[in-house]
């Protein structure tokens, strides 16, 4: 679910606008003031909430098919209480030398914040190679670097005042966080599917982590954006006790119409 600015408390917060977490739960400086995370967000309320997941052993595959015809790009509104306060542009690039680049562009004017991810994954499998991340804001400019070697991602972070780096385990199978989105639109959608899967929690303003998410569809419904009505299926998100909902069209290329992170909506914007 990755979600841009994401990187909030989830159900626990207990005010509109709490601090990022860093290592061990302590605020980062640079998160104070950033909107409530947005676009992969249900493992963030695990982070946030101090909450836990047993996590798998191993993890996937949960692709089955690659819908989409890259370059693909898609427009989103935001909204939190039924009110718009940003943006999101989703891209696939073309495929290259066998890998796919996925971007996720984040804007929310009112606080002049721009959220922007890129990550890079095997073409057919979505294995992750890569991610990168950049939160420019009033309060200066924040940059994650994610690199995947083996069983191993280490993950740079750097802002105007500090930098840290992580290592991570990475379990056999796992996915990239900031992969999800385009993730779920791969699998194979019919009524009562079910799945598990392990998500690399790396470029975010709390520690790196693993997590276990389980996937769940519930069955087809008419959603209606600024797109257009479209018969979507409706896929439920689950780790670590909260709940997310995705709705994708009912076409060949799954494309997502809207989805509710508990804190933010994606709603689809027309071409």
């Amino acid at each position: 679910m990755g979600d841009p600015l994401r990187d909030r408390t989830g159900g626990c917060r207990t005010s509109r606008r709490p601090h990022a977490l860093g290592p061990g739960g302590r605020g980062l400086t640079f998160g104070r003031g950033l909107p409530l995370a947005i676009a992969l967000p249900l493992v963030l309320v695990i982070v946030g909430c101090g909450g836990s997941t047993s996590t798998l052993s191993d993890s996937g595959p949960i692709v089955g098919q690659i819908p989409w015809t890259a370059p693909e790009t898609t427009h989103y509104r935001l909204l939190r209480d039924d009110d718009a306060i940003g943006t999101a542009d989703l891209r696939i690039a073309g495929e290259s030398g066998g890998t796919l680049t996925f971007t996720q562009d984040y804007d929310f004017p009112d606080q002049k914040i721009k959220d922007s991810v890129e990550a890079t994954t095997e073409s057919q499998t979505l294995q992750p190679r890569s991610a990168k991340r950049t939160i420019d804001g009033p309060e200066g400019k924040r940059t994650w670097d994610a690199r995947y070697e083996g069983a191993k991602a280490t993950i740079e972070q750097h802002s105007e005042k500090e930098q840290r780096t992580d290592t991570l385990n990475i379990p056999r199978g796992s996915y990239d966080t900031w992969t999800d989105i385009f993730l779920w639109r791969t699998i194979a959608f019919s009524r009562d599917y079910q799945s598990t899967y392990q998500d690399a929690l790396t470029c975010t303003l709390g520690k790196p982590d693993i997590v276990s998410v389980a996937l769940k569809v519930t069955g087809k419904e008419s959603v209606t954006v600024p797109a257009g009505t479209f018969d979507a299926w409706r896929l439920e998100i689950r780790s670590g006790g909260k709940t997310q909902t995705a709705w994708y069209a009912d076409n060949a290329i799954r494309t997502l119409i809207r989805y509710d992170n508990t804190d933010l909506v994606f709603e689809l914007q027309p071409a």
